[in-house]
């Protein structure tokens, strides 16, 4: 069943959302990720591919996100042309995109690419954890030894990885809590098994969303709980990525 790529979300932070592909993760050695099934290595496929996708863009809420199972950086040139098109024919006037801090330098030149067309440029760095150990020994996320108010000050958005078993409690809430005091916007991801060994921990969730925490977190517009198996948080982002679902 093709899975969904476009959504309109009008929730805490209304925007278009599309989920195009790449030619691939140049990291690709995170450890609880099986994202790269959505590679492309036959760039012309690719770029004709994500055209389509990106011809349901209406730009009636001035706001897109594009992501892909990459970074920004990994799309075809072909990709990168028709982003700014789309951009600049529906008036987007907020542009969203991920990228890995290994190409962080691209990022000052992706502003300035969009600014001409004039668009202002977010980005999400998928941190998923601040604990240090746990995001490079054990998720292998590639980021290092890193300063946490450092990443702020080059991205605007992050995302945390929560309810993996092997976390607690204790470490989601600072993570989340470092989160919203660092940057403008926090996805907390709660995960969803799939092909890798990471397990989903069904108490620890559970304790999440019967905390006080999640009590005071769970409205708040800049953070967005997504979870497509749990009713609790309604941030599902329209079910982008999955197959179509009835809630959709």
């Amino acid at each position: 069943m093709e899975i969904k790529r476009y959504a309109e979300i009008a929730g805490k932070f209304p925007r278009e959302i599309v989920l195009l592909k790449s030619s691939g993760c140049g990291w690709g050695k995170c450890a609880f990720c099986d994202y790269w099934t959505d590679a492309e290595s036959d760039l012309d496929r690719c770029g004709a591919f994500n055209q389509a996708i990106l011809g349901q863009v209406k730009g009636s809420l001035g706001v897109l996100e594009v992501i892909n199972s990459a970074s920004f950086d990994e799309f075809p040139e072909q990709t990168v042309r028709d982003i700014l098109k789309v951009c600049a024919e529906k008036g987007i006037r907020i542009f969203i995109s991920e990228q890995h801090f290994r190409y962080r330098a691209s990022l000052p030149a992706i502003r300035d690419a969009f600014a001409r067309i004039g668009a202002e440029c977010a980005f999400i760095l998928s941190v998923e954890t601040f604990d240090e150990d746990l995001r490079e020994r054990v998720f292998r996320k590639g980021l290092g030894s890193l300063d946490p108010a450092d990443l702020a000050r080059e991205y605007q958005w992050v995302n945390l990885l929560c309810g993996v078993k092997g976390q607690t409690l204790a470490s989601i809430i600072r993570d989340i809590t470092l989160g919203m005091e660092l940057f403008e916007r926090v996805n907390v991801n709660m995960f969803i098994p799939n092909t890798t060994h990471f397990e989903r921990d069904p108490g620890l969730i559970e304790a999440f969303y019967t905390s006080a925490f999640f009590d005071a977190l769970k409205d708040k517009p800049t953070v967005e709980i997504l979870d497509k198996d749990d009713s609790r948080t309604s941030d599902h982002l329209g079910f982008l990525g999955y197959p179509e679902h009835p809630d959709a």
